[in-house]
């Protein structure tokens, strides 16, 4: 392929224990071999780097796990299309056990001002990153993602609430790594700012609650 000018490019290495390991069907193996492309040109995987080199540069505000689930989607996609030994993934339906779907909660309601990874929920569910989020989203409508960024926003109004703490704290409090995160984030669902959410309540306002 021929260049009349100049080009920007994304370098990506990914590693071979992220094949391996997020897919049950992979759990197994000691390398999955992808096929050789010199002049591929794939949106998807595309679209993907570019949010991923976003997150990162970025600061990756939400902690590993949007990232994780970024780099799991890139995995399972090019084993599904670039893998020598083609892997036709289970379709598993009904969502997560209940008694595992509790373990999970509980976990995320304990650790929300930690940083949550999409493997430790996995481990804790016993099952590969893959499948544990197509269950949970089944189980609770929501990505792993989405869901612990809704219960910190449900922690942080609960903060926001508290006169004693500033609306930073609150953020913080909750989880989130930087004050505008939480902002964004904080609009995003509740369809106002945090500033306004503790204004209308101190005022009397009646507030969404989810």
């Amino acid at each position: 392929m021929d260049w009349a000018g100049p080009t920007r490019r994304l370098a990506a290495a990914i590693h071979p224990h992220l094949l391996t390991n997020v897919l049950d069907e992979t759990a197994h193996q000691t390398d999955v071999e992808l096929t050789e492309h010199w002049d591929l040109l794939d949106r998807h995987i595309s679209a993907l780097l570019l949010e991923l080199t976003a997150d990162r540069d970025d600061g990756s505000p939400a902690g590993t796990m949007y990232g994780e689930s970024l780099a799991g989607s890139l995995a399972v996609y090019l084993i599904k299309r670039y893998a020598v030994q083609k892997v036709t993934p289970i379709v598993y339906k009904g969502g997560l056990p209940r008694y595992r779907l509790k373990r999970v909660l509980d976990y995320i309601a304990g650790s929300l001002d930690a940083n949550i990874s999409l493997s430790q929920l996995a481990a804790i569910a016993g099952m590969s990153p893959h499948y544990f989020s197509e269950l949970f989203k089944q189980s609770t409508g929501r990505t792993p993602h989405n869901y612990v960024l809704l219960r910190r926003v449900e922690r942080a109004k609960q903060h926001l609430r508290d006169p004693k703490r500033s609306i930073i704290e609150a953020g913080l409090d909750s989880g989130f790594q930087n004050p505008s995160h939480f902002a964004r984030v904080f609009r995003m669902l509740e369809g106002t700012s945090p500033s306004r959410f503790r204004a209308d309540y101190v005022s009397g306002q009646p507030l969404k609650s989810r």
